[in-house]
């Protein structure tokens, strides 16, 4: 059996900081999360050890004390190098870990990035503006309702929507304060009116879970010109529901899923955010390196939808990852 650290922020870690704010510093891996990945770890038969954040991860090589195997669940808060310093750090380490290098983390994390590499691949991905840090805002979005974004932020942190009804200086006012804020370069993209889905994906080559939920109201209905920001999410009123990829119409989405995974290998799971407008166009948001575990969210929802429990799923990223590591599985 293995010995298995989980290297985490908790909330104390982020939110004792100075500058910290719930609105920039939401980060951190909820104590639910660490809960059931530990517990489904255990129950598999391995040993894990909580180590927590980067700084107790190097007090343990300090002192010799360095697990075989750690679950990265690093993310960090307030840097387009976050999510990628936990495995650049675990590789000059020699330790073997979960999720994607940092060159993937670093690329899917920055969406000025991400984009034009998916426009290379011909995935379709809203068309966007990019406001660099003191650019000059001079004219409005070509777009009826847009949506404002950090280029490299995730669970919808910073995410505004502004209407063209609205005047210039509105607009020039919430960059400003985004930029302010996150102190990063701001995107500007169309809200697709539609149907919000999430694909999750576990293997690297070959896929050993491929599903999709979608996320609803609570009365069923498809999310059409609602934005789930942050408040939003926080708030509730929202549900996910299985559905099958075997529908023509979502094909599209299953394909730029698993191409995704081949080219952006290794990322041993992901889930990718799409929306799909009323004409059936599937356009790519977002590609999660870094998609929560917590047994209420997307990724478990996923598994669940094809009848797999959550020891299943996490048993199913575990195989992945020795494999990427050639480590003997069997042995587990």
């Amino acid at each position: 059996m293995l010995t298995i650290g989980l290297l985490f922020e908790s909330q104390a870690d982020l939110m004792g900081k100075a500058e910290a704010q719930v609105s920039t510093h939401y980060h951190w891996r909820e104590p639910e999360e660490i809960a059931a990945i530990t517990n489904a770890l255990t129950t598999l038969g391995h040993t894990v050890v909580p180590i927590g954040s980067l700084s107790n991860l190097l007090n343990g090589w300090q002192r010799h004390q360095l697990p075989l195997l750690v679950w990265n669940l690093s993310v960090g808060a307030l840097s387009r190098n976050r999510t990628a310093l936990a495995p650049a750090l675990l590789e000059h380490l020699g330790i073997p870990y979960t999720g994607g290098d940092a060159a993937t983390k670093s690329l899917t994390l920055n969406k000025d990035w991400l984009k034009p590499v998916l426009d290379w691949c011909k995935i379709a991905t809203p068309p966007w503006i990019r406001y660099g840090l003191g650019t000059e805002i001079s004219q409005l979005p070509p777009w009826p309702v847009s949506l404002l974004k950090p280029t490299c932020e995730g669970y919808s942190l910073g995410l505004q929507r502004f209407e063209t009804t609205q005047d210039l200086t509105v607009l020039q006012a919430q960059v400003k304060q985004l930029q302010a804020q996150f102190q990063t370069a701001i995107l500007c993209e169309p809200l697709i009116v539609g149907r919000e889905i999430t694909v999750g994906l576990v293997g690297n080559i070959e896929p050993k879970l491929l599903a999709a939920v979608e996320t609803v109201t609570q009365q069923g209905q498809a999310l059409q010109d609602q934005v789930l920001t942050l408040k939003a999410k926080r708030q509730g009123g929202f549900q996910k529901v299985g559905i099958s990829l075997a529908d023509s119409r979502l094909q599209p989405m299953q394909s730029t899923a698993l191409a995704l995974m081949q080219l952006l290998q290794p990322l041993d799971y992901a889930t990718f955010d799409f929306r799909l407008d009323d004409q059936g166009q599937a356009y790519l948001l977002d590609v999660n390196a870094d998609a929560t575990l917590h047994p209420m969210r997307s990724m478990a929802q996923i598994a669940q939808a094809q009848d797999l429990s959550y020891e299943q799923l996490i048993e199913l990223i575990l195989q992945t990852t020795c494999q990427r590591w050639h480590l003997d599985c069997k042995a587990l």
